[in-house]
């Protein structure tokens, strides 16, 4: 009798494990797929169009000289005019930013000997009376400059037209989305993403300033439009 007890108890602690497994066993079966929510995306655009109050003009020294000083020191001169000339004007000295310096050798027909050097040296005019802007450029080149790289108008609060144009791009989006709602037979529900795809200005033509003529008439500048563009896309949750 002993032999059968003593394997009669393995058998039943066998059985005890099996019994605790299986349900464990069960619980690992794959659930039912959840329903998939239903969404729709859009994507919104804007354009806002303002008149720019500020205006960045670059202007500059171009000299010549035999030696790498001389055409520095020529041109350190030179700027020095320049930028007297425009605080006489009536700027403030914040106003001015150097932009650009540079110095390099001028090489003769062989390519291979150096025959004098020449120096550049641009800043960056911050005008924001733009009644003034021809007026200025006139006192600059009166005072010495001979180079300048152009205009830049701009907006000076342009975070304020950022923002109208992105909340103008999203009214876009929305508008987009209720259509394809609509056409699904369904409403539109909570936002679950926006996302901002572009953002910033429109470059306007370049525009030329007009030379002064011999009546000394100031050079004229015409400011354009700007233009500031936005793009997001947005989704929702359909209900």
């Amino acid at each position: 009798m002993k032999p059968n007890l003593k394997w009669g108890v393995p058998g039943v602690v066998l059985g005890l494990v099996v019994a605790l497994t299986l349900p464990s066993i069960a619980q690992e079966d794959p659930a039912e797929p959840a329903t998939q929510a239903r969404t729709v995306s859009t994507t919104g655009v804007a354009i806002v169009r303002s008149a720019p109050d500020e205006a960045l003009v670059t202007l500059g020294v171009h000299t010549d000289a035999d030696t790498a000083q001389g055409a520095m020191d020529r041109n350190a001169e030179l700027m020095s005019d320049v930028i007297l000339a425009l605080l006489d004007e009536g700027l403030r000295e914040d106003q001015l930013a150097t932009a650009t310096l540079n110095l390099w050798p001028r090489w003769g027909d062989d390519g291979q000997d150096v025959v004098g050097f020449t120096a550049e040296n641009q800043i960056t005019v911050t005008v924001r009376d733009l009644d003034r802007v021809g007026t200025i450029i006139d006192r600059a080149v009166g005072a010495g400059a001979n180079l300048t790289s152009g205009i830049a108008f701009r907006v000076s609060e342009s975070n304020a037209a950022a923002d109208e144009a992105l909340t103008e791009a999203v009214g876009d989006a929305r508008r987009k989305a209720e259509l394809l709602a609509q056409a699904g037979a369904a409403e539109l529900g909570e936002v679950v993403t926006i996302t901002e795809l572009s953002s910033g200005g429109i470059s306007p033509p370049v525009v030329y300033a007009e030379a002064a003529g011999a009546d000394g008439a100031a050079t004229q500048v015409l400011p354009p439009t700007l233009e500031s563009q936005v793009s997001v896309s947005v989704t929702w949750s359909l209900v």
